[in-house]
């Protein structure tokens, strides 16, 4: 009996000695692999495919993953140590100790030191800018270190664990506190119901009529009359459309000018962004329109903020639109893209490249349409043969254009430290295939085609994101009509993309490409809503008094919406 409970007693005193790493490896497992995913998903629920509850799975096997793993190297650790009795035991609390400032110097930089870092918007990263934030980073080190050397002097091993360990659940309620009121605001729980689009259909064509967008991101007017005038044989890749060569955007990016271009319906930030969206999706006259004249209506995107029962307006269902996304989830690239997000914003600034990020890259963690140049080059050029249906086809193919980053030349090779001229000589490219295939296959005079995009673009800092914004509204227009044949031709009608959707009616009635703004009134000023990346819930409306798109041009209305 004495022997049985010195060894339930051994056993009482091992597991209290190992309770502090325990709780330590916690504390840290919870920030890094629950709190971190909860709230990136939460603050950023619109630029995801998934919802809280696919999104939830991967996460918290990650979380049990590393906890285990660490609670099983801590044990063994501890048994290592315990050989040298309590001189062991003394090295054993100084490892937690040390594992107790890391925690804290991952937590400051996580929580804290976050206000400089990079937006992640697909441009390389030059970490080397950041020498600021690296001293800033280690003297916080330093600074805990030393305090831990103190508090293990003054008040010894034993003392010093325990608080940690209870500093270290402090930190665990203050994090759970702060997620809720994340996660209430953002209305993380409710189920997206989101249309998840594959490149399914992409070659599909009607032999009977056909009406195609073709949207390239961040193609800006001034750049491209530079380029089609420096060259003819540019030009030449747009005959029989009709250039329109002062088109003004609504919007300075994607996320707000591409609900509008497929609805004609603003955002005044009345409500949240995927509220909008799927509201003016499901009230999109374009649809209502497609649907009446049983189109199919294929969507290339790679993300569509429609939620919830779209099927209701338009009854022809999104036909490239996906099954469930844990059908076909790849469970290790979605892990891949949560690990460097989370060593993005926790690791120390001189560590962070480490990370390998310039973008939020969960789409690859799906079998979904990708809109990068090459990927759609690709498909275009490797299937010369399309797919002809006599039902009629609708296509709004969204590509990658000349967006940042600038990582082809012009023949669509990967480079690096590239030029927005060779993106967008690129984009040139890989319009003239997807346009010279719908004549291959004898389908192109029996559709309307339009080339557009959704913004223009500005070549200054980057990480500037104020009045220069007003530089990035002047995109591109070019619009051919059904059985339409003529040489390159201009019109210098100022259009806004409110007008565009009484342009898609004109051009379903059989207008040609040049009649299709003939409603546009030429005395109107157009409007424009400016906001900053990433700050989407500030705009401010202006007046576009003009056609030379200088600052100057842009006068406020004095109207701003604020959510």
């Amino acid at each position: 009996m004495n022997g049985i409970r010195k060894k339930k007693a051994g056993v009482r005193c091992v597991f209290k000695r190992l309770t502090p790493a325990y709780i330590l490896l916690f504390a840290f497992c919870f920030m890094l692999f629950v709190y971190e995913p909860v709230l990136m998903y939460s603050t950023n629920k619109n630029d995801f495919w998934f919802d809280f509850q696919i999104m939830i799975i991967p996460t918290m096997v990650l979380f049990f993953i590393f906890l285990t793993a660490g609670a099983v190297l801590m044990t063994v650790l501890y048994f290592i140590t315990a050989i040298f009795h309590h001189v062991g035991f003394q090295i054993f609390q100084c490892g937690l100790i040390a594992l107790f400032v890391i925690f804290l110097a991952t937590y400051i930089q996580g929580n804290f030191l976050i206000s400089s870092l990079p937006v992640l918007t697909g441009e390389t990263i030059v970490w080397e800018a950041y020498s600021r934030e690296n001293m800033i980073t280690l003297i916080v080190w330093i600074m805990l270190a030393v305090l831990a050397v103190f508090m293990v002097v003054k008040y010894k091993a034993d003392l010093t664990v325990r608080w940690a360990k209870r500093m270290a659940l402090v930190i665990v309620a203050a994090l759970t506190v702060s997620l809720i009121p994340e996660m209430a605001a953002n209305d993380a729980l409710k189920n997206k119901d989101a249309v998840i689009l594959t490149d399914k259909h992409f070659n599909d064509i009607s032999t009977n009529r056909n009406f195609l967008i073709l949207l390239v991101d961040a193609v800006d007017y001034r750049a491209f009359q530079q380029l089609i005038d420096s060259d003819e044989t540019y030009r030449e890749v747009f005959a029989d459309f009709t250039n329109y060569t002062d088109t003004a955007s609504v919007y300075p990016y994607t996320r707000d000018s591409i609900p509008l271009l497929l609805s004609g319906e603003l955002n005044r930030n009345k409500e949240a962004f995927e509220a909008y969206s799927t509201e003016a999706y499901n009230h999109s006259k374009l649809f209502s329109r497609l649907d009446e004249e049983n189109y199919d209506i294929n969507l290339y995107m790679e993300k569509l903020v429609w939620n919830g029962e779209c099927a209701v307006t338009v009854q022809n269902d999104i036909r490239n639109s996906g099954i469930s996304p844990c059908d076909n989830m790849n469970f290790p690239v979605f892990f891949r893209e949560e690990i460097r997000y989370i060593l993005f914003k926790y690791l120390p600034y001189s560590c962070k490249k480490y990370a390998k990020i310039e973008g939020l890259g969960f789409w690859q963690a799906l079998d979904q349409y990708s809109y990068y140049d090459k990927n759609v080059y690709d498909a275009i050029v490797n299937n010369p043969d399309l797919d002809k249906t006599d039902r009629n086809v609708f296509q709004f193919v969204h590509v990658e254009g000349a967006h940042l980053p600038f990582d082809i030349d012009e023949n669509l090779n990967p480079i690096e430290n590239g030029t927005y001229k060779q993106k967008m000589k690129a984009t040139i490219k890989m319009v003239d295939a997807y346009l010279s295939r719908l004549k291959a296959n004898d389908t192109y005079d029996n559709s309307v085609i339009m080339i557009m995009s959704d913004h223009g673009y500005y070549d200054v800092d980057h990480d500037s994101y104020g009045e220069e914004v007003l530089e990035r509204y002047h995109p591109i227009l070019l619009v051919k009509g059904i059985q339409e044949r003529h040489g390159f031709a201009e019109s210098d009608l100022p259009i806004s993309h409110l007008d565009f959707m009484d342009a898609y009616m004109a051009l379903l009635d059989g207008k040609k490409g040049g009649e299709a703004f003939d409603h546009v009134d030429t005395a109107k000023k157009r409007t424009i809503i400016w906001y900053e990346y990433g700050g989407e819930d500030h705009m401010v409306e202006y007046e576009l008094d003009g056609s030379d798109y200088e600052r100057q041009d842009f006068k406020m209305t004095g109207n701003v919406y604020d959510r």
